[in-house]
């Protein structure tokens, strides 16, 4: 059989034809890729196909973890009267999970128990405490129980120091354990409001007054002596500032947390009807003065001096032995100088006395100011 000359192949061309091919393809696309990587797979048609870059992986979120944050250990119920085992767990159950819904850990009253403690108030058991159970704070809650009379009370110390931050109480008259109950977790959740905000973080402010040295309160109780900056619990306080002399202010402001906020006070001095203080030294010379004429008349002169006029003493006025029949009266002199005498000495010492600067008061206010501490777990008297 004769086959077309196009179809035949020898084996010499077949070499020939697949060296000239060889030589032709680009050198590039029979090069490794870098860095070891695979080579790529051809699809049909001489295409690469090239494989899809990894996404930026993004690092996870931080967890938050509470053991650094705000922690409350929780006491056994403190009872006074009678209650019985049942009535005293649902009570414990209601605090419990009352303080449970807030933004921090909560330490029940078994655990506390566990770790070998029970009630106690003093301030170095609540740093005991507060340091077995890796607690930042300690509550405590009294209840005492009369026929069906109820009082609570709840208190919040500080574990660094062991001073308390918040105390409140309440009552319920003629009331079951179901009432009390409800009473108690209303408590919670004032205590889980204060907790939550230190857990947040404290506002800080910054008072300033004019004059310098006037007194704070911060919801009644003593906080500091102008210019200050301290840390305050984020949420409605109100602030007092008094000065000696002069007329205090007093308003209501919401702080919020880890918001520093300036307030200056400018206070008005208080009328004064009363001279100035040179005067009240000049008033009590004089009455001093006019108290010695008036008690040097009556004592030294009354009754002893013989009254003439000019020197003569004639006629009737003449006794038998040719002396005058009467004798000097001072009491027209002496009683109304020391009338004037004593209301310009009064009047002098009040002056003194209103207007004088007291640094034994003064020096008291510094001395309980330096005992007024304010962290992020509240305010905190020492003694």
């Amino acid at each position: 059989m004769i086959f077309p000359a196009a179809r035949l192949r020898s084996p010499a061309a077949i070499a020939t034809a697949l060296a000239l091919g060889l030589a032709t393809i680009p050198g590039s696309a029979m090069a490794a890729p870098p860095n070891g990587e695979p080579e790529a797979d051809m699809e049909a048609g001489g295409e690469t196909s090239e494989a899809p870059s990894p996404a930026p992986s993004t690092p996870p979120a931080p967890k938050v973890s509470k053991e650094d944050g705000t922690r409350a250990a929780i006491l056994p119920l403190v009872v006074s009267g009678q209650l019985l085992d049942n009535d005293r767990q649902t009570l414990t159950d209601a605090l419990v999970e009352g303080l449970q819904r807030g933004n921090f850990d909560v330490v029940p009253p078994d655990a506390v128990i566990a770790a070998g403690h029970r009630d106690c108030s003093r301030a170095g058991c609540m740093q005991s405490i507060a340091s077995s159970t890796g607690a930042s704070h300690v509550v405590r809650v009294v209840v005492e129980v009369v026929d069906r009379d109820y009082s609570v009370q709840v208190e919040l110390y500080d574990g660094k120091d062991g001073t308390t931050v918040v105390t409140s109480s309440d009552g319920c008259e003629i009331c079951g354990v179901a009432d009390v109950s409800a009473l108690l977790s209303t408590q919670a959740a004032t205590l889980r409001t204060k907790l939550d905000a230190l857990s947040t973080g404290p506002a800080a402010i910054v008072v300033t007054s004019t004059p310098e040295g006037a007194e704070v309160t911060l919801d009644g109780e003593p906080y500091g002596v102008t210019p200050l900056d301290k840390p305050v619990i984020p949420g409605d306080h109100v602030i007092r500032v008094s000065a000696e002399g002069y007329i205090s202010m007093q308003e209501k402001r919401t702080f919020v947390e880890g918001a520093r906020e300036t307030l200056s006070y400018e206070l008005e001095k208080v009328p004064n009807r009363l001279p100035k203080r040179p005067w009240g030294w000049a008033a009590l010379g004089v009455g001093v003065a006019a108290l010695g004429v008036s008690i040097g008349m009556a004592a030294g002169l009354h009754g002893r001096v013989e009254y003439t006029v000019a020197g003569n003493c004639e006629g009737n006025d003449k006794d038998s032995d040719d002396n005058c029949r009467y004798l000097w009266d001072t009491m027209a002199i002496s009683l109304p100088t020391g009338i004037v005498g004593g209301a310009l000495t009064t009047l002098g010492v009040a002056i003194l006395i209103n207007t004088a600067k007291n640094p034994h008061k003064k020096a008291k206010r510094q001395a309980a100011t330096a005992h007024i501490q304010a962290s992020p777990g509240g305010l905190s008297l020492r003694f």
